[in-house]
């Protein structure tokens, strides 16, 4: 059996077109780490935008892991021509903020090719899948390649059905024939001690 563990990036800082992480996404990261320590990770891929690259940083440190960068771990915004705004950040009065409570994400990037995109990710998963046979192995990418290849994973028609959380992790297993299959959505529990501070303040 192989196991993948998706993960998305830490929060970036908003208004760069490849932004870092945020200082908030740095401690995300560095919990993300910690927690990770302990699963006894074969591998560690990330996608080549530096919000990813940033918070496979401290798993690198933490693990002795070296991140290799796979292409198609890439998010949908590539060729977007202006600065990257966390969703979290965007006006109410924006257009795009109504297409996010509507789950309408395609209206973000309307020109894109949604069905290259699907196949890309898939396309990923599977390189990492065949290269790492009976492995764990850590993917630190983007809510929406984690969002569409788990859609795919379950059948939906529908790429973009849930919400990541920032370092949260999903993981699927392929079995020893082959299937894959959904193991869990969306673990934040290394984000507990944030969630506390938050409430505090």
């Amino acid at each position: 059996m192989t196991e993948l563990l998706l993960i998305r990036h830490g929060l970036p800082r908003a208004g760069e077109y490849d932004p870092g992480l945020s200082q908030q996404g740095t401690a995300q990261a560095e919990r993300l780490a910690a927690w990770l320590v302990h699963e006894g990770l074969d591998a560690l891929y990330t996608s080549p935008f530096q919000r990813a690259r940033e918070t496979a940083a401290p798993v690198e440190r933490l693990t002795g892991l070296t991140a290799a960068v796979l292409d198609d771990l890439r998010e949908w915004d590539t060729d977007v021509t202006h600065p990257y705004t966390p969703p979290e950040q965007i006006r109410a009065d924006d257009p795009r903020s109504l297409a996010l409570s509507e789950g309408r994400y395609e209206d973000f990037v309307p020109d894109l090719d949604w069905n290259a995109f699907r196949a890309r990710a898939r396309r990923g998963m599977q390189t990492i899948l065949d290269a790492h046979p009976g492995g764990r192995v850590a993917v630190v990418c983007h809510g929406g390649i984690t969002n569409t290849y788990l859609a795919t994973v379950l059948g939906l028609p529908r790429m973009f059905w849930f919400h990541p959380d920032y370092t949260s992790v999903s993981r699927v297993r392929r079995m020893p024939g082959g299937r894959i299959v959904l193991h869990s959505v969306n673990e934040t529990g290394h984000l507990v001690a944030e969630r506390a501070v938050d409430a505090a303040a």
